[in-house]
């Protein structure tokens, strides 16, 4: 759990603005897969979903902020733009 959420906190802060989907596309997941292309349909949901939770957990913590920018949500480090 606890590397997860670095591992969000980690995409956020070094590639600011990605969406959700994005960022659970650059995590490190444990599933055979070459890239995040290869992940099944069915992982990626469950993957965005996980992400989502982590980027949530640290929205709640002050770290990071989510700002709707055309119609998609985007995330950022706190203190950053």
């Amino acid at each position: 759990h606890l590397r997860r959420i670095e591992d969000a906190w980690r995409t956020v802060r070094d590639e600011p603005g990605l969406t959700a989907y994005e960022i659970a596309g650059r995590m490190r997941w444990n599933i055979r897969s070459r890239s995040w292309e290869d992940f099944p349909l069915e992982q990626k949901f469950f993957a965005v979903g996980e992400a989502l939770a982590h980027l949530d957990y640290l929205a709640v913590r002050d770290r990071v902020l989510c700002r709707e920018e055309l119609g998609k949500r985007r995330y950022y480090a706190k203190g950053e733009s």
